[in-house]
């Protein structure tokens, strides 16, 4: 009988590991909780000295959030590997002017930019530099959609920022943090 009891403890502890390892291997890597909990703040900014060079090459430009101290930058596409060490540039919104849609991790990466997003509030200001201007944008809507909602990334007269990323635990949705222009 105790070699039974055993038996099913251990099996069941081997069942609870696997699953452990199942989520720890398969939790999605770039996830923020938009109740302002912060699970995870190993994340990493980027900060430059003002003598370097940086709006070249590739760059599309600098975004600096001051409150959540952030500070990086910007190249285009919004895939794994550009968001492995960039805020990635959202492919089909606005470059410059209109709505440009910015995306990056917020946890279990190296570089998760957007690890506190979730805590801007309306009214914090963002600026972005790019090679042609330096602007400064003023959070305006904070609210969760679904990733295939596409309608916040449309373009617009007005300059916006749309940033978005993930949301834990809810893998089909997503934080999106958009601020306009302020003239």
């Amino acid at each position: 009988m105790r070699r039974k009891l055993i038996t099913i403890i251990s099996i069941i502890l081997i069942i609870i590991i696997g699953v452990c390892i199942y989520y720890l291997c398969n939790y999605d890597s770039n996830l923020v909780d938009p109740n302002g909990i912060k699970t995870d703040n190993n994340y990493i900014n980027i900060t430059y000295h003002q003598e370097e060079n940086i709006l070249e090459d590739d760059v599309l430009g600098i975004l600096t959030i001051e409150k959540i101290g952030l500070k990086a930058t910007v190249k285009e596409g919004s895939d794994s590997k550009v968001l492995k060490d960039y805020i990635g540039h959202i492919e089909n919104t606005s470059i410059y002017d209109g709505n440009i849609g910015l995306a990056a991790h917020n946890r279990w990466n190296k570089y998760s930019y957007f690890a506190r997003l979730n805590d801007l509030e309306k009214g914090d200001v963002i600026t972005y530099q790019t090679k042609f201007y330096t602007r400064q944008y003023q959070v305006d809507n904070i609210q969760t959609i679904f990733e295939t909602d596409w309608s916040l990334l449309e373009n617009t007269t007005e300059n916006k920022l749309s940033l978005i990323t993930c949301i834990a635990n809810k893998r089909n949705q997503r934080l999106c943090v958009q601020a306009t222009e302020i003239k």
